[in-house]
């Protein structure tokens, strides 16, 4: 038998070349095939998810306008809007559920710096008490009013621009009013577990939000009066609410010293018994995979009927 030839060679060693090649391209088209495909199914779910989640915000509005059309009655939560929807079925394979909180039954951060500019002494010291009442340091009140006002002088213990443009990496601070509660995890030393505690009590609202007293929480209703009633009794809380709003405004003026105290209260923080502004927590799941969403809607007003979505988040 004769040897094989050099060229012999070389033509099987390129034929293994090719046919490795060739399996190569096979395995990569297979798999970019494969990534597409599921790359489409998922845009074709996010998707149905949003359109999923614009109806939900429809639903929310219809809820609203039924409340809100009445201008004299107050706003609580044992009204239909304020009932969890879901889990349902919108469509086969899609399940979605949603809540409407009423985001003036927090305190609004943007309340520490008044329109002039100057801060708000009694949203300060309210905030201060409350977060006392959540076991967090008071001290981070003036810290976001000077993440807050337009100015770039710290207050006594407050941080500006000095402070964080020395960090390494530096950065400056916003100096207008917050748009989202999670900026406060910008603030130098804010961790996750403090922003946790103190993100169900707090909202970013326009200054024109007051608070409506018949959803406050009631770490917050302890830290307008000063005492310690509901903060660790939410449940009382609760059960007092099931039937209409409740604390009214007469027992908060019962609770402060004198009456004048109550009126520089209320002003300063706007307090009533009446909401505008409303969070919808949404989610869609389908299979495996869930969409979350979040729409800020406000009530355009007496005679105007409109929910306007101000602002919208979706996440996968």
């Amino acid at each position: 038998m004769r040897g094989r030839t050099p060229n012999q060679g070389i033509a099987l060693l390129t034929a293994l070349i090719v046919l490795a090649i060739t399996g190569a391209l096979a395995y990569a088209l297979s798999a970019d095939t494969g990534l597409s495909i599921r790359r489409t199914a998922g845009s074709a779910a996010q998707e149905q998810a949003r359109e999923i989640s614009a109806a939900t915000e429809a639903l929310a509005a219809s809820l609203l306008r039924e409340t809100l059309e009445d201008t004299t009655a107050s706003v609580h939560g044992a009204q239909r809007w304020a009932r969890p929807y879901g889990p349902v079925e919108i469509i086969p394979g899609y399940l979605m559920e949603a809540r409407l909180v009423d985001l003036q039954g927090r305190f609004n951060l943007n309340s520490l710096v008044n329109a002039d500019g100057r801060p708000n002494e009694l949203a300060r010291r309210t905030l201060e008490r409350l977060l006392q009442n959540l076991q967090l340091e008071p001290q981070w009140a003036p810290r976001i009013i000077d993440w807050i006002d337009a100015d770039d002088q710290p207050l006594d213990g407050g941080t500006e621009s000095s402070h964080y443009s020395a960090l390494a990496p530096g950065y400056r601070p916003a100096n207008r009013i917050i748009t989202s509660t999670s900026e406060l995890l910008a603030l130098d030393g804010f961790d996750l577990d403090r922003y946790r505690r103190l993100e169900p009590h707090i909202a970013a609202l326009p200054r024109d939000a007051g608070l409506n007293l018949c959803n406050a929480t009631g770490p917050l209703l302890d830290a307008l009066t000063g005492e310690q009633q509901w903060s660790e009794s939410s449940e009382a809380l609760q059960r007092n609410r099931e039937s209409g709003c409740f604390p009214r405004l007469e027992v908060l003026r019962n609770s402060l010293p004198d009456a004048s105290e109550f009126d520089a209260l209320r002003s300063a923080l706007k307090i009533g018994e009446r909401s505008r502004y409303f969070g919808l927590f949404g989610y869609v799941s389908s299979g495996r995979s869930g969409y979350t969403s979040f729409s800020l809607l406000r009530h355009e007003g007496p005679g105007a009927g409109q929910i306007r979505v101000l602002l919208r988040h979706t996440a996968s």
